[in-house]
């Protein structure tokens, strides 16, 4: 018995001095690493003994430190981080900006503030109860003539010379057919050959919206020029609700209410550009009080057209047309998307098609609406029941020596003190 235990008190000592000894060829081991990886996370003193499981995990935290590291300097100098994925997408954006050139021109429908409809003495008044401000007229009865409301033209005088253009002496309405629910009449009168106004533009500060970038490159210039082609008196349409895919409710009180469409030239690079020439456009019309709403609350809608060509030609690509924006977000969203759509068509050897396409907020693509109309598809006509409009004298109480972009752009003008500099003391009209 006292052999047994004495054999066995020996067998506890050979093994403890085993684990001692391979305790101190592990610390001879790891003496280098530990050295350099822990000075800076132990607080041990010398000769104070380290357990073997605290070892373990500073050798593990080392070696993800290091992994990490070399994973940052692959990936490349400029992005440390997560602003390396930003990096590396803001070096594709330069790369596709240096290819292709985005080309984007803007239509905007906005509802001129006033009383009546354009061509009939029914209210101009879209929250009230549904078709209930409708004149024979508005739904094409057979034998109904237009009879133009002069009131409509003093907003839309005001708008045409805050955006500083020419208003013409003699304008016309034309017909622009195309047979849809929203149109009793088959056709939508406006002024397609001979607008009222022409020859205007948009002059945006770095002070409108986020612009440095296109600022920057010009130092010297504190505004950018964005021309207006024209800008044309029409009626609007009714109010569509689809309740089921095969049914649609109306409401024709919309239908007459005097708007202008404004038609920039295609001078616009960036979807950032385009936002800020629809806000800068809105605040002018709000500010001289030629519109109704804004575009928040449906009283002014953007249609863009979207063009991609090579940076280096001469000539614009084929032009697409997205319809119905009616927020700034969804102008700027759909411009991106239909750019990118185009890339892909070119960059894959295809061919862009003219069409009409629309936009669903939160969408990634636009989606096709129908093929491009043109000139000749909407048979442009001179309407033979309209006579030419005739604008004999607009007072000079119009034209400042400050122009009226520098007017609402400066903060100390309210926008009561612009509506008094634009107020008509004499406008003869002859209709």
């Amino acid at each position: 018995m006292i052999k047994a235990s004495a054999w066995g008190a020996c067998r506890c000592v050979t093994r403890l001095f085993e684990q001692r000894l391979q305790l101190a060829k592990l610390k001879t081991l790891w003496s280098f690493d530990l050295l350099h990886t822990r000075a800076s996370h132990l607080s041990t003193t010398p000769g104070e003994t380290v357990p073997f499981r605290k070892q373990l995990k500073d050798e593990k935290k080392r070696k993800r430190i290091t992994q990490d590291s070399a994973k940052h300097q692959t990936k490349g100098e400029g992005g440390v981080d997560e602003g390396g994925r930003k990096d590396e997408l803001l070096e594709d954006e330069r790369t596709e900006k240096s290819k292709w050139k985005l080309t984007v021109g803007l239509e905007i429908h906005a509802q001129l503030n006033t009383d009546r409809k354009i061509f009939s003495s029914a209210r101009a008044s879209t929250d009230e109860e549904p078709n209930s401000n409708v004149a024979v007229y508005d739904l094409a009865f057979p034998g109904s003539q237009p009879k133009f409301q002069k009131a409509t033209l003093i907003p839309a005088i005001r708008a045409a010379l805050a955006l500083e253009c020419d208003v013409r002496r003699k304008s016309r309405f034309d017909r622009k057919h195309y047979f849809y629910q929203d149109q009793p009449a088959g056709y939508q009168v406006t002024q397609y050959y001979e607008p009222f106004a022409v020859n205007g533009a948009v002059n945006l500060s770095a002070n409108d919206v986020d612009l440095y970038d296109q600022f920057r490159h010009h130092p010297n210039s504190f505004l950018l020029r964005i021309g207006i082609k024209q800008i044309q008196l029409e009626q609007d349409t009714a109010k569509s609700t689809m309740t089921l895919p095969t049914t649609a409710l109306l409401d024709f009180n919309r239908v007459g209410h005097p708007l202008i469409e404004i038609i920039t030239l295609p001078e616009i690079h960036t979807p950032e550009m385009a936002v800020a020439c629809v806000k800068k456009i809105q605040s002018t019309l709000q500010a001289v009080n030629a519109v109704t709403t804004g575009m928040e609350d449906g009283g002014l809608r953007a249609d863009v057209n979207v063009s991609v060509s090579l940076r280096d030609s001469p000539t614009l690509g084929q032009r697409v047309e997205i319809k119905n924006l009616n927020s700034f977000q969804a102008v700027q969203d759909a411009i991106v998307a239909e750019k990118n759509r185009q890339v892909r068509i070119l960059e894959g050897a295809g061919v862009v098609e003219g069409e009409t396409r629309g936009w669903t907020l939160g969408s990634t693509e636009t989606r096709k609406l129908r093929g491009k109309e043109g000139e000749v598809d909407y048979r442009y006509m001179p309407d033979p029941d309209i006579t030419p409009l005739i604008i004999s004298t607009v007072c000079d109480i119009f034209r400042q020596p400050v122009t009226f972009s520098q007017l609402i752009g400066n903060r100390i003008l309210s926008a009561t003190s612009v509506q008094q500099c634009l107020r008509p003391r004499t406008i003869l009209l002859t209709v």
